[in-house]
């Protein structure tokens, strides 16, 4: 005698051979971030970018802002680490003259269910943020104190996220 299946049984039983033979497939991929995306980072909040506070060639930590996101896929999650350098930076002086400061924004770590297929490669990031403190000079001369009056450091505001690019593809499989 034949044992007959009702519908729900054998449409179940359909569909767990059909995960148990594809679900491999479906969850493992490589996905390519195209250089020239857009990334958003941002800095630790609490830490003070002035061209008075901060030398030339010291690393600093940026974190990812948003998730990077291709084809509906988060290939990197938000909060990711990443690295930026001071490249310039130029201290307010006398009489009147601004601070200068320039911070480049070059890597990032992928953080999430997708990694370098290169073990350890980074993203590589392109992205420029700089400031120009205000200059007193005419002030400093019009007061008769050109040689006390300093002008104002170059700053970078903390609080807020900037936008760097990918500046090389990169292809991450999970």
């Amino acid at each position: 005698m034949k044992a007959k299946l009702k519908t729900p049984a054998l449409l179940a039983l359909l569909c767990l051979l059909v995960w148990a033979v594809f679900a491999g497939d479906i969850q493992a991929g490589k996905i390519q971030i195209p250089d020239g995306t857009e990334v958003k980072v941002i800095f630790d909040p609490n830490l003070q970018l002035n061209s008075g506070k901060v030398e030339k060639g010291i690393p600093l930590m940026v974190n990812l802002y948003e998730p990077i996101v291709i084809g509906g896929i988060t290939v990197v999650e938000k909060g990711a680490i990443g690295t930026a350098v001071v490249e310039d930076v130029q201290k307010s002086g006398k009489p009147g003259k601004p601070g200068f400061i320039k911070v480049r924004i070059t890597e990032l770590e992928p953080k999430g269910e997708f990694e370098a297929v290169d073990a350890g490669a980074k993203i590589k990031l392109d992205g420029v943020i700089e400031n120009k403190g205000g200059g007193k000079k005419l002030l400093s001369f019009l007061l008769g104190f050109g040689l006390i009056i300093k002008g104002g450091q170059g700053q970078i505001d903390t609080s807020k996220p900037y936008t760097a690019k990918v500046a090389e593809s990169i292809i991450l499989e999970n």
